[in-house]
C-alpha cells in the first residue's frame, strides 16, 4: 500500500496537463484539478447574463406549484423552509467575479428544495468534464455505533485502466472500512453531504443512501449507479479541494492513510476558451422555427401520453463490461461474502442464487428459491414498450410463468426507479388492480395547478385560441366525475380555490385529473392475480415521479405492503417514495408551450415592458420545475381530499417496514 504523499504524487504526475490556452481538452483524456479549475474560473461574470437569468427564473417560479408551501413545510418529517424569491434576491445582491460561482449558487438554492423535479443545471460546458473519486462507498448497520462505511468492489473499467497505467492497484482497498475521510468520521461526513449537496429527495434517509452507492438488484448483469458523492455531475458541486484523504482499516486490522485526487475526464474536445464558450451560449438554433416545431412536437407527444418519456432522474452507470477486470473484481468479492454469510452451505455462490425468468431492458422477473415468490424488478417508468421483447411483452410473460409455477407472492422492487411516463405507471396500475383489489377501477388521482397572473393568462389564452395541448389548456383534463372538460370552459381552472400554503394565500385550480391515461392496462389480462396482501413494494427510498405515483397509489388505494431499505441507522421513519410532485416541465418544454400559446420567449433585457412571460436563458443553463401537484387518496368516491389536505410532495409516506443492510445486501441488494 502506498503512502499518502507517494500516491498523490503519482496520480498528479500522470494526469494530462494543459500546456497552452486554458480549456484545451481532448475527449477521453484525464486532467488535473488545477487544469479544470483554471478553465472554469477563466470565465468572468457577465452582469447582463446574470440579470437576464434571474429575471427569467423569477418569472418561471410563478408557475411552480410548490412555491408557497416550500417556505414552510407542513410536515416535520420533510423539513423544507426555502423562500425562493429571497434566495434569488440574495444572489442578485451578491458580487461575483466568476460565472461558475453564480451558476453554482443558483443550483445550490434549488437543491435546498430537495426535489428532483425542481433543479437548476449549470451551462453545458461545465458539465462536459466527468469528475470522480475512484472509490464507491457503501454503508451498512442498524445502529450508529455499529454502522460501517466501506470501500466497495465497484469500479468503472476506465478508472481501473487509468490507475493500472500508473501502477496503482486500487482494488487492494476493497472491503476496507473508512475510519476517517478528510479528518471526519465517515458517517458525519456523508450525512453532511446528504444534507447540503443531495437535492433529489426530502427524506434524509433517502439522500443518505444515494450520497453513497446503491447497486441495482440484478444477478445477471452489473448495473452500478454512481453515488451522488463519488461522481460530481450536473446536480452536484465542484470539489472544494483537489484531494480526498482517507484513513482506512483492513479486515485484518491494519490501518493505512491514503490520499486520492479527484480525477477529471474530458467528455468533449475543446481547443481553448473560445471553443469552450461555444457550449456556454444559448445558440441561435433554439430560436429557429424548425427547432421550436421539433420541441413542440416532442412536448405534444409527452402530453398525449401523460408525461415525459424520460425518467425524472436519469441514471449514470459505471461502465462495467462483461468479462472485464471490473466485473471480475465484483464477482470475486461476491463469492467471498457469500461463503462468509452462508458457511454451512456448500458452494454458496452457486446455491444461493435466483432464477431469471424474463429479461428486458428495464423489466426483469426472478423466482426465489422458496418456490412461492415472484420478484418483479422495474428500474424505470420509461421502458421500451414495443416489440416482442419489449416491456409489455415481458410483463405479460412474467405473469404467465408465475401462473404456470403456482407462485403466490409478488415483490415489486423499484430500486433506483426515477420515474418516466405517467401513463405507463397508470397502465401498470390497471394491469395489477384486479378483482378483490380495493382500488380496482380507480386509476387516477386528484390534482391541481397553482394560479398566478401568468398562469391565468395562459389558461385564458389557451381557451380563446383553441390550443388544447398545454398544461394550461382546460381540454387537457377531466373533472372529478371523469367528465371531459371542454377547452373553452375555464370554470374548472379559474378563478380557483384559495389555499394557505407556507403562510401565503394563493388560489389553486379546482381538482382535475389527466384525461384518458393508462386505459391500455385494462386490455392486458394478467395470467395470475396476486391479492394485495401478498404484494410488497420495496425501494431504497428513491422511487420518484411516476414511480412514486404508482407506489403511493398501490399503498393508499390498495393497501399493499411497503418496505424501505437502508437509510439512517436508528431512525425507523423512512419514506418508500420520493418527489411524487405531479408533472415536471423542462426548460425546452416550457418554452415550446409558451410559443404555442403565442408568447414571445426571445432573449430580452430584464424586466422588458413588465412582461410576465419567462424568456429564453442567454446561456445553456437549464431549469426544471413541478407545474402540477397530486394529492393523497381519501375515502370519498370520487377521491376528493379535504381542502386542508397537503399535496403528496409534502405528505410523509412512511414505509410499513424498514430494514437495514448488512455488508452483503448493501453490495448485492437482491439478497435482501
Amino acid at each position: 500500500l502506498l503512502t499518502v504523499a507517494v500516491l498523490a504524487s503519482l496520480v498528479c504526475m500522470s494526469l494530462g496537463q494543459v500546456t497552452g490556452e486554458p480549456c484545451t481538452f481532448f475527449k477521453g483524456e484525464f486532467y488535473s484539478y488545477d487544469d479544470v479549475a483554471q478553465c472554469f474560473y477563466s470565465i468572468r461574470i457577465d452582469e447582463t447574463f446574470k440579470a437576464q437569468t434571474l429575471d427569467t427564473v423569477r418569472k418561471m417560479l410563478e408557475l411552480y406549484t410548490f412555491l408557497d408551501i416550500a417556505n414552510h413545510s407542513p410536515d416535520p418529517h420533510l423539513p423544507v423552509q426555502v423562500d425562493m424569491f429571497a434566495g434569488l434576491q440574495a444572489i442578485e445582491e451578491r458580487p461575483y467575479v466568476f460565472d461558475m460561482d453564480f451558476h453554482s449558487d443558483m443550483r445550490d438554492l434549488f437543491d435546498q428544495l430537495y426535489d428532483a423535479h425542481t433543479q437548476y443545471y449549470l451551462p453545458t460546458c461545465y458539465q462536459n468534464v466527468q469528475i470522480r473519486q475512484p472509490f464507491a462507498p457503501i454503508g451498512f448497520g442498524d445502529t450508529v455505533e455499529d454502522y460501517k462505511i466501506t470501500i466497495s468492489p465497484f469500479f468503472p473499467e476506465d478508472m481501473l485502466e487509468y490507475y493500472d497505467s500508473i501502477d496503482v492497484n486500487i482494488t487492494e482497498y476493497v472491503g476496507m472500512e473508512i475510519l476517517e475521510i478528510d479528518g471526519v468520521s465517515p458517517f458525519d461526513y456523508f450525512l453532511k453531504y446528504a444534507n447540503n449537496s443531495v437535492g433529489m429527495a426530502k427524506d434524509l434517509g433517502t439522500r443518505f443512501n444515494f450520497a453513497l452507492t446503491v447497486p441495482e438488484p440484478r444477478n445477471d448483469v452489473q448495473l452500478i449507479q454512481y453515488g451522488y458523492w463519488q461522481q460530481r455531475e450536473h446536480r452536484n458541486p465542484f470539489p472544494k479541494q483537489p484531494t480526498v484523504y482517507y484513513k482506512l482499516q483492513s479486515p485484518e486490522g491494519d490501518v493505512v492513510e491514503v490520499g486520492f485526487p479527484w480525477t477529471f475526464k474530458a467528455l468533449a474536445d475543446y481547443s481553448g476558451v473560445d471553443s469552450f464558450m461555444e457550449d456556454y451560449y444559448s445558440g441561435p438554433s433554439f430560436a429557429h422555427p424548425s427547432k421550436l416545431a421539433e420541441d413542440l412536437a416532442s412536448v405534444q407527444e409527452e402530453l398525449r401520453i401523460g408525461g415525459p418519456t424520460k425518467p425524472s432522474v436519469e441514471k449514470s452507470f459505471m461502465d462495467i463490461p462483461a468479462g472485464g477486470k471490473a466485473e471480475a473484481v465484483i464477482q470475486e468479492h461476491k463469492k467471498k461474502l457469500l461463503r462468509e454469510h452462508f458457511p454451512h452451505v456448500r458452494n454458496a455462490e452457486d446455491e444461493m442464487t435466483f432464477e431469471l425468468l424474463v429479461n428486458t431492458t428495464h423489466l426483469t422477473f426472478w423466482a426465489l428459491n422458496d418456490n412461492q415468490t415472484l420478484v418483479m424488478f422495474l428500474d424505470s417508468m420509461a421502458p421500451d414498450s414495443g416489440g416482442p421483447t419489449g416491456y409489455y411483452a415481458g410483463l405479460k410473460e412474467g405473469f404467465e410463468i408465475a401462473a404456470e409455477r403456482g407462485l403466490t407472492r409478488l415483490i415489486i422492487d423499484l430500486t433506483n426507479n426515477g420515474g418516466g411516463n405517467i401513463c405507463i405507471g397508470r397502465t401498470l396500475l390497471a394491469f395489477l388492480q384486479q378483482e378483490g383489489w380495493a382500488g380496482q377501477g380507480q386509476n387516477w388521482g386528484p390534482e391541481d395547478l397553482s394560479l398566478s397572473p401568468l398562469a391565468e393568462d395562459l389558461i385564458n389564452t389557451a381557451a380563446a385560441t383553441g390550443v388544447t395541448n398545454t398544461l394550461w389548456s382546460p381540454a387537457y383534463y377531466d373533472n372529478m366525475t371523469e367528465y371531459h372538460i371542454a377547452n373553452d370552459d375555464t370554470s374548472y381552472l379559474l378563478p380557483g380555490v384559495p389555499h394557505i400554503r407556507g403562510g401565503k394565500l394563493r388560489n389553486y385550480t379546482r381538482l382535475v385529473h389527466l384525461d384518458s391515461c393508462g386505459g391500455f392496462g385494462y386490455m392486458i389480462e394478467p395470467a395470475v392475480v396476486f391479492p394485495p396482501e401478498n404484494v410488497m413494494i420495496l425501494t431504497h427510498g428513491f422511487c420518484g415521479s411516476t414511480c412514486a405515483l404508482f407506489a403511493n397509489h398501490m399503498a393508499l388505494y390498495d393497501n399493499v405492503n411497503t418496505v424501505a431499505v437502508g437509510g439512517i441507522p436508528q431512525q425507523p421513519e423512512m419514506q418508500y417514495t420520493a418527489f411524487p410532485g405531479g408533472q415536471v416541465l423542462e426548460t425546452g418544454s416550457l418554452m415550446s408551450m409558451l410559443v404555442e400559446l403565442g408568447k414571445n420567449v426571445t432573449i430580452a433585457a430584464p424586466g422588458t415592458a413588465l412582461d410576465p412571460v419567462p424568456r429564453r436563458l442567454p446561456t445553456t443553463a437549464t431549469y426544471r420545475f413541478c407545474a402540477r401537484e397530486i394529492y393523497p387518496s381519501s375515502d370519498a368516491s370520487p377521491p376528493r381530499p379535504p381542502q386542508q389536505t397537503n399535496p403528496m410532495e409534502y405528505s410523509f409516506q412512511q414505509a410499513q417496514h424498514h430494514i437495514y443492510n448488512d455488508e452483503l445486501t448493501a453490495l448485492y441488494p437482491m439478497y435482501a
